[in-house]
């Protein structure tokens, strides 16, 4: 499921693709996917506009065309962009296709179609009505201490509840908690600063590792869960077989000799 780094290898993407390219036509393929806008209204919106910039905010991708209007992307579990020339080349799960006057398309490609492409006039309008929490690679450690200090809970279901901190989803809080050895049923409330310190620097590192590794998990460190992560993996710091237990609603990979005790 696409978590913050990989919505930001596809913030990376649009903008060196996709941006200031006079928009000719919007091909609604499938219009499970959108939300709160009909494929009509999508076209009209958006024909003869371009796509200026972008924003991200934790899983969401937000695109803004001239005339103040923005383009809201969630990928759900299976979303992702491709950018081609020719409809013959539009990569088979494509839901919505963005057609350019140069004759090149931005593909909304979703297998699964959990995820969602919407219209906003006010992108903080939005992140307040979804309760969202402040991105997880703008906090500084006083804040992520504040957010996360009062919390009561598995220490792995309060990293993935996007009302606290928006953009740390399962894969990447197993990461986060096998840098820093701790068990993701971990009571959050007996924490301590210095834990706290730990557990945000640890964050931001894995964050940033991945999304210099394009969310690729070949490029990955080899030292990471992720790579072993599921039925059979072992942990590459001790070897010892990996165990999964349920948290939060979520499976959760850890290693019980690496991180004793919750």
């Amino acid at each position: 499921m696409p978590e913050l780094p990989e919505v930001e290898i596809f913030k990376r993407y649009l903008d060196a693709t996709s941006l200031h390219q006079r928009i000719d036509d919007v091909d609604v393929r499938n219009a499970y996917v959108l939300k709160n806008v009909t494929k009509r209204e999508l076209a009209r919106r958006l024909k003869g506009r371009r796509f200026e910039s972008n924003r991200r905010h934790g899983k969401h991708l937000f695109v803004r065309a001239d005339g103040d209007v923005w383009l809201r992307l969630h990928f759900g579990m299976t979303g992702s962009l491709e950018y081609f020339k020719n409809d013959e080349r539009a990569p088979r799960h494509a839901r919505v296709l963005f057609v350019f006057t140069n004759n090149h398309r931005l593909a909304f490609d979703d297998q699964r179609q959990f995820g969602q492409i919407g219209l906003l006039k006010d992108v903080d309008e939005f992140l307040k009505k979804r309760s969202l929490g402040p991105d997880a690679l703008d906090l500084d450690l006083r804040e992520f201490r504040k957010i996360l200090g009062k919390r009561h809970g598995a220490v792995k279901s309060i990293l993935m509840n996007q009302q606290f901190i928006a953009g740390i989803g399962n894969i990447y809080a197993d990461e986060i908690l096998f840098r820093v050895h701790m068990h993701p049923a971990t009571e959050i409330s007996r924490l301590g600063d210095k834990d706290f310190a730990t557990l945000f620097r640890a964050a931001r590192y894995i964050l940033k590792r991945a999304i210099t590794a394009k969310a690729d998990v070949n490029q990955m460190p080899r030292s990471w869960l992720l790579l072993q992560r599921g039925k059979g993996g072992k942990c590459p710091r001790c070897g010892r077989r990996l165990k999964s237990a349920t948290i939060g609603g979520r499976t959760a990979w850890f290693c019980p000799h690496c991180q004793k005790g919750a």
